[in-house]
């Protein structure tokens, strides 16, 4: 477990991630297409809301539901993280790793049909919460690898 410091530092770092992926839900994503709403489509597949939404391929549907997913996943990493209930280092950097590259489908996504422009300021705050989250995992697992040889402030090995 990292020392108190840092702790308290990795906890402002995912307080911040959380109001960032808070905002994203009501920031522009696309045009008039705020977060939220994007939650909403990518999770059309699943449950329609529109005429064709259920006729998209696998390729398309199966990376649109689990970028969907990942907002859970979000939730669920920053409340274990509040509440102190914090997983194994190394599995929280492997499941903050998959949800960060599981959203860099949009992007993807967008270069491969021409409109990588039309995704705007949500998109890129929402992927900076992850992004966030994730660097909190790695410094847990950097920190958690200290053992007790290793020199510390005033302390000989």
């Amino acid at each position: 477990m990292p020392d108190a410091p840092l702790t308290k530092w990795m906890t402002v770092v995912v307080w911040t991630a959380a109001a960032l992926f808070a905002a994203s839900w009501f920031m522009p994503v696309l045009e008039d297409v705020p977060g939220w709403m994007a939650f909403r489509y990518a999770l059309s597949p699943l449950v329609p809301y529109e005429a064709g939404a259920e006729n998209l391929s696998a390729e398309e549907s199966v990376p649109q539901i689990l970028s969907a997913l990942t907002n859970v996943v979000f939730v669920v990493m920053v409340a274990l993280w509040v509440t102190n209930q914090r997983m194994r280092p190394a599995t929280f950097v492997r499941i903050g790793l998959a949800c960060f590259l599981l959203n860099l489908y949009w992007p993807v996504k967008a270069i491969r049909e021409g409109g990588i422009r039309d995704i705007l300021p949500g998109y890129y705050v929402w992927e900076a919460a992850f992004a966030l989250l994730l660097g909190v995992a790695v410094t847990a697992v950097v920190a958690s690898r200290r053992t007790s040889t290793t020199p510390t402030a005033g302390t000989p090995s």
